[in-house]
């Protein structure tokens, strides 16, 4: 056995070296394991938060698009309202009424006129051939006295005859007298009787047309209506927009906390709260959620009265002494809207800005209960608050919600919302009309343009504030139907701020869980 011993004495001869050489292999080996362990978690450490963050913000953008639907679903039920209450159409109909009745009349007027003149010619005419008649009468009868006097001379036989033919013709000639006052009262009694007709006629059309004191009335409702209900809609729509965002992005926050706290730890998916597993501690249940969505319902019905008293107060003092016939520029037009807005969102002082909390939102356990009672929720909520979990995870919401109302972030992102929303009625309502036509381009897009020396400085139109009264009036449908300013809440990146600030304030949530 030569070649194991010479192995043998080899090895007691390096076996210094050999245990260092193992030494170095075998932690090698189980750095590389240990090394490729943890590049391993590393990896799926990352994979997990990319995942999860990932998740967090599909589920913030699908949640921000519920607020869009979800105002969506409520305008129809806020426009009933102010569209039904502040009736500008049926004004604007009684005073194309009036104007047609007018027309009619002035068309009746010259009828009359016509016949009234007709009538004339004819009694003129009628006139003058009985006085030819009378005139002939006349002559005939003075020549037969004359014959009769001479033949009265030659023979009083024939004298007889011509006396008894001149009677009788005098007879006839004082009929024919007689007859021609009773044909000239007959006429003058047609015409009166035609003048009555057509003067009751005048009179049925009159009851229809207004006069100058009800027309100015009229106009100065639908100057003051016009505005009032314009303004209303746009803060009413707004502040229900973000009245939703805060609600959502609320609850959203709750049911991804939930979520997240019954997710089995070795599984890289969140799975969403159902309706029927048992909500843990400090979390909320489905009743209590449709009931804290509910709470929209303040605003709907009682909130945006109160914004449109304070609106009305706003335009009769800025607009109320504007003369219908005065004539606007655009430069006047901006005055308007920078002042109405600035009268309407702050206080006298015009720097503190005033709360808008009472507008949006129940204050009292009254007016709690009352919109509970007339959501459908009055049976479920208990005379003592207290003893009812979900009333206080209620109140709870709704003091969360009136603190984010009152927060300095809600005034910037509601003077931003405002903005832009303000920014989309004054091209729609005046740059449209009091602008040329180069000028009015779409004010999202911003283009450069020459200027051209040979065309006129002055192309800014000149309009009076009675022909802009329509195109305002028209803006409070374009604003309930959603559409363009709908949209507009989309690209304000505030807006997206304060949402994700609302959704991503999970700590309390977590440090009760």
């Amino acid at each position: 056995m030569p070649f194991l011993q010479s192995v043998k004495d080899y090895t007691k001869r390096h076996r210094k070296g050999l245990f260092i050489t193992a030494a170095i292999g075998g932690g090698s080996y189980l750095l590389g394991r240990y090394a490729t362990g943890k590049l391993r978690d590393l990896q799926e450490k990352a994979m997990t938060e990319r995942v999860a963050k990932e998740n967090l913000k599909r589920r913030f953008q699908q949640n921000q698009n519920d607020c869009v639907f979800t105002v969506l679903s409520l305008l129809p039920t806020l426009g009933d309202q102010i569209l039904y209450e502040m009736n500008i159409e049926a004004a604007w109909a009684k005073l194309q009424e009036s104007r047609k009745l007018e027309k009619k009349e002035e068309k009746l007027k010259r009828e009359q006129a016509e016949q009234q003149a007709q009538k004339e010619k004819e009694a003129q005419e009628a006139a003058a051939t009985a006085e030819e008649e009378e005139e002939q009468e006349e002559k005939n009868k003075s020549n037969e006295t004359q014959e009769g006097e001479e033949a009265k001379t030659s023979s009083s036989e024939k004298g007889k005859d011509e006396t008894a033919a001149a009677a009788e013709a005098q007879i006839i000639g004082n009929t024919t007298t007689e007859e021609k006052p009773e044909l000239e009262n007959s006429v003058g009694s047609l015409g009166a009787s035609t003048a009555t007709l057509a003067d009751d006629t005048q009179s049925k059309i009159l009851e229809g047309i207004l006069d100058k004191k009800a027309k100015y009335l009229l106009w100065e409702e639908i100057k003051t209506s016009s505005f009032t209900r314009t303004y209303t809609s746009i803060y009413s729509v707004t502040l229900l927009t973000l009245l939703t965002h805060i609600q959502l992005n609320l609850l959203g926050r709750f049911t991804y906390v939930w979520s997240v706290s019954v997710l089995n730890r070795s599984e890289p998916t969140i799975r969403l709260q159902h309706a029927d597993e048992e909500p843990e501690g400090g979390f909320l249940d489905p009743q209590t959620e449709r009931m804290f969505l509910s709470a929209s319902w303040w605003l709907l019905h009682r909130g945006w009265r109160k914004c449109a008293e304070r609106v009305k107060e706003a335009v009769e003092e800025v607009v109320g002494d504007i003369s219908l016939k005065r004539i606007f520029k655009y430069e006047d037009a901006e005055e308007i809207v920078s002042k109405l807005r600035r009268r309407i969102e702050f206080e006298k002082d015009g720097t503190t800005p005033i709360s808008y909390r009472t507008w949006m939102l129940p204050e009292t356990d009254a007016e709690i209960q009352e919109f509970l009672l007339q959501t459908g929720f009055g049976e479920e909520y208990p005379k003592n608050a207290d003893d009812n979990t979900a009333t206080v995870s209620l109140k709870r919401l709704l003091d969360e919600t009136k603190d984010y109302i009152d927060s300095p972030d809600f005034f910037a992102v509601l003077e931003s919302c405002l903005d832009e929303v303000f920014a989309i009625f004054d091209h729609q309502a005046f740059a449209k009309a009091l602008l040329p036509a180069a000028a009015t381009m779409d004010f999202s897009m911003a283009k450069i343009q020459e200027v051209n020396d040979d065309e006129p400085v002055d192309k800014v139109k000149k309009v009076t504030l009675a022909n802009l009264l329509p195109a305002i009036s028209r803006q409070a449908h374009l604003v309930i139907a959603g559409n363009e300013y709908l949209n507009a809440f989309a690209y304000i990146k505030e807006l997206q701020a304060f949402s994700a600030m609302i959704y991503t304030q999970y700590g309390e949530e977590v440090a009760q869980n």
